[in-house]
């Protein structure tokens, strides 16, 4: 086991190396720490560093500058800001020797609870001793892929090949409320000595932009790239803007033209009339050449409608409609997104059409785990009823319920029925709907 020798409050190192070498529970507590004259305080073995004061001097470098190497998810700062609106920095280095400071600036404080904390450290490759691009091979604790969203292949190639921890939920030490943040990343873009490893199919002067992972919902990209890039000696990612709700803790930067996944916020198709009306937006667009709108009547066999000209770049929400004219009872419609580069990636399906005879009828019924579904096509807006009987006549449910034009979905709870074969029926002002359907 290590020894430790707590540092002094407000304790100046000059030309110095500090190691912190402790065991994962252990930490060296102060309230202010400066670094002067290009001294190092290097952190190891899951060590932590607290400073207790929540202004921007609780870290402080003076003369030619100081070092703080973390290079481990768990070697970390624990700034205790609580609900302060500054900016702070960490004069980050990497093990090579290359200054990376972090900025953090609170837009929006969050709570000032006593032990309102964030946890900041950051490493590469080095960690486990890998030397290619693979981000795979040492990611954080919590992120659980690097992929690609449509293919589901490893976008790791397309990353820089660092990670940071940004972490406003330690336990123990998290904000009740989290703050806005504005975040500025610094990284050597060296392939010899740096971030971006031989392997990786970007160079250092391609844009990169900052992404971070939302474990909740398993993303990277529920959030679009933030920041601007600046290309240099050191390249830099600056003014990324980080809203309460998104701040999550492990960060990356991605290649603007390939970033990590990004969802549609919407795709629907809907009856009106004679012609169906799809609609879709997107929550951003990053080196988007085109959408292809595609059809199926089965779910397999897709035939191209139309071709739709994209936004291109976008950081904001951008909509898009297109009428089938020449709609079909039941189709399946999906968009084919086509990046500047050629490659397409495809959206998930959804299910539209319009009646050919102008009148109601049941599409499909069918069990979906606790749920019978049942798919309706209604010429209009009706007022109808739904009833449920068992094999024997027995009525289950009744009730009523109300149209839009178009396909509806009725969903009845499964509840206690029994496995077995059950009857829709549906009454309306055109006609009376019936469907078997079998329960498990």
């Amino acid at each position: 086991m290590s020894s430790v020798r707590p540092i002094p409050r407000a304790e100046s190192i000059g030309l110095s190396i500090l190691i912190v070498l402790a065991l994962p529970t252990a930490a060296w507590a102060q309230a202010r720490l400066v670094l002067n004259n290009n001294a190092w305080l290097r952190i190891d073995n899951g060590a932590w560093v607290v400073i207790g004061n929540p202004d921007p001097t609780g870290i402080q470098t003076l003369g030619t500058g100081g070092n703080i190497r973390s290079e481990g998810e768990f070697n970390r700062i624990r700034w205790n800001i609580r609900g302060t609106t500054n900016i702070y920095t960490v004069p980050f280095t990497t093990a090579g020797g290359v200054k990376m400071p972090l900025t953090y600036e609170v837009t929006t404080a969050g709570d000032n609870g006593a032990n309102a904390s964030i946890g900041f450290s950051t490493y590469n490759y080095g960690t486990v001793g890998a030397t290619n691009w693979n981000n795979n091979l040492y990611r954080p604790s919590d992120v659980t892929h690097m992929n690609n969203l449509s293919t589901s292949l490893d976008n790791s190639d397309y990353v820089v090949d660092r990670f940071w921890i940004i972490d406003p939920g330690m336990s123990g030490y998290a904000y009740t409320t989290k703050p806005d943040v504005r975040l500025g990343f610094t990284f050597d873009p060296g392939a010899a000595t740096g971030e971006i490893r031989t392997g990786n199919s970007f160079t250092a002067a391609s844009t990169v932009l900052a992404q971070r992972f939302n474990p909740g919902t398993n993303q990277w990209g529920d959030m679009p790239a933030q920041g601007t890039f600046t290309a240099g000696p050191t390249n830099s990612v600056t003014n990324a803007n980080i809203p309460a709700a998104a701040f999550f803790r492990s960060w990356t930067l991605s290649e603007l033209t390939h970033p990590l996944p990004i969802e549609l916020a919407r795709f629907d198709a809907t009856c009106v009339g004679r012609t169906v009306d799809l609609r879709w937006s997107t929550a951003s667009e990053i080196g988007n050449s085109h959408f292809i709108l595609q059809r199926s009547s089965d779910g397999s066999l897709f035939q191209d409608l139309a071709r739709i000209e994209a936004e291109g770049n976008s950081q904001t929400l951008t909509n898009y409609a297109f009428e089938d004219a020449s709609p079909i009872e039941q189709a399946y419609y999906r968009l084919a997104q086509v990046d500047l580069d050629g490659s397409v990636n495809y959206s998930p399906m959804v299910v539209g059409g319009c009646s050919g005879a102008g009148v109601s009828e049941i599409v499909s019924a069918w069990q979906v785990d606790a749920d019978i579904v049942v798919l309706f096509s209604i010429p209009g807006e009706q007022q109808r009823g739904l009833a449920l009987y068992d094999a024997s006549g027995k009525l289950i449910l009744s009730r009523s319920w109300g149209s839009t034009s178009g396909l509806n979905t009725i969903r009845i709870p499964r509840e206690d029925l029994a496995p077995g074969i059950y009857v829709v029926r549906s009454s309306g002002p055109d006609r009376t709907l019936v469907r078997r359907v079998s329960v498990q």
